[in-house]
């Protein structure tokens, strides 16, 4: 039987291995990157990342799948003690895009050359992609009920949310902004929030 002990250092070296893939990932895409490179920077022999991980298109959609799960955990610890649907939407979209930031490897991860692993990336990560929208369907749902939101389809709703920060983040990748100003983040929540409050 595993000690309490022996459990973290197996999570330790498992969580190494990710943090090196997305680093090698990041820099040469997919295609370009070796577990030899992985392992390496992670500290590791070859061998130990073929214990956690099956192929090397296992470990590419592992580390996708580890990001997603973690700016849903940021999101819904964040939101826990929030009153109002309109505050936790703003709040909501506010975070992610600062996860966007603060990840920009993660971004250039998901804009490498994906050839040939769509699917599975598709099928992998589908479940949780679709948790970080129900976060957001939830809090529509919450806020038509109450009256601060139109009456709207609220999973429509939420993946149109989603789509423009995440248009937004590729953007700023993309033409290398490194910060995206207040403004901007402000704007996008207005454009987002506008559309789904009711006139007063």
């Amino acid at each position: 039987m595993m000690t309490d002990n022996g459990d973290s250092q197996e999570l330790g070296k498992r969580e190494l291995i990710l943090e090196g893939a997305l680093k090698i990932f990041s820099q040469k895409g997919f295609h370009g990157a070796t577990v030899e490179e992985v392992a390496e920077v992670a500290g590791v022999g070859k061998g130990t990342v073929y214990l956690y991980f099956g192929s090397k298109t296992d470990l590419f959609v592992s580390v996708v799948e580890e990001k997603l799960k973690e700016l849903r955990e940021i999101i819904v610890e964040r939101l826990k003690h929030m009153e109002g649907a309109y505050a936790k939407l703003a709040e909501a979209i506010k975070l992610h895009l600062e996860f966007f930031k603060e990840s920009r490897e993660f971004i250039k991860v998901i804009l490498s050359d994906l050839s040939g692993l769509e699917r599975e990336l598709d099928e992998r990560t589908r479940d949780a992609r679709s948790r970080f929208v129900e976060v957001l369907t939830s809090i529509i749902e919450e806020g038509i009920k109450c009256g601060e939101f139109k009456d709207v389809e609220p999973r429509m709703a939420a993946y149109a949310i989603e789509g423009a920060i995440s248009f937004v983040a590729f953007e700023n990748l993309v033409n290398e902004v490194k910060t995206p100003s207040i403004p901007d983040a402000s704007q996008l929540i207005d454009l987002c929030l506008n559309g789904l409050c009711l006139k007063g």
